[in-house]
C-alpha cells in the first residue's frame, strides 16, 4: 500500500471513529435522558448541529461517511441472514413486513421531498427579504 494509500485509509478511520463518537454520545443522552429516540438518530442530530453551527467541517467527516455509504450494503448482510433463519415467519408473514418497509419508504420519500422543497422555498424568500432589504437601504442612501 502506497504512503497516500495508506494515508487516505487512516484519514478513513479516524472520520469513522469520530462520527462513532457521535452515535456514543447519542447513545449516553438516550440512556442519560430516557428518550425514545435511536441512539443513532441522536448522534446524526449532534453531526447536523456541529455542521450547521460550523463548530466542525464537513471536510473532518467527508471521507469517512462517503466510505461507509459506499459499503452501506454489508450493513445489510445481518438482515439477509436474518430472514434466512426466520424463513418461515417471512413466509406466513412477510406481506406485512414487506408492505410496512413499502409504506415506510415512501412516507420517508414524501417527507423528505417535502421539507426539501419547504427548505428551497424557504430560502427563496430569505434571499429576496435581503435583496429587498438592501434595495431599499440603497433607496434611502444608506449603505449596507
Amino acid at each position: 500500500m502506497s504512503h497516500s494509500g495508506l494515508a487516505y485509509s487512516a484519514k478513513v478511520i479516524v472520520q469513522i471513529g469520530l462520527l462513532l463518537a457521535f452515535w456514543w454520545i447519542g447513545s449516553i443522552l438516550q440512556h442519560g435522558l430516557n428518550l425514545p429516540i435511536s441512539a443513532g438518530v441522536i448522534g446524526l442530530f449532534l453531526v447536523l448541529v456541529g455542521l450547521s453551527s460550523g463548530v466542525f467541517k464537513l471536510q473532518w467527516i467527508k471521507a469517512g461517511s462517503d466510505f461507509m455509504l459506499a459499503e452501506l450494503v454489508l450493513f445489510f448482510i445481518p438482515c439477509v441472514v436474518g430472514l434466512i433463519n426466520y424463513k418461515s415467519l417471512f413466509i406466513t408473514e412477510g406481506w406485512q413486513l414487506v408492505s410496512a418497509v413499502v409504506i415506510g419508504t415512501v412516507c420517508v420519500m414524501v417527507a423528505t421531498a417535502y421539507t426539501v422543497h419547504l427548505c428551497f422555498k424557504l430560502e427563496s424568500r430569505l434571499k429576496q427579504h435581503h435583496q429587498n432589504k438592501a434595495k431599499s437601504m440603497q433607496q434611502h442612501g444608506v449603505k449596507p
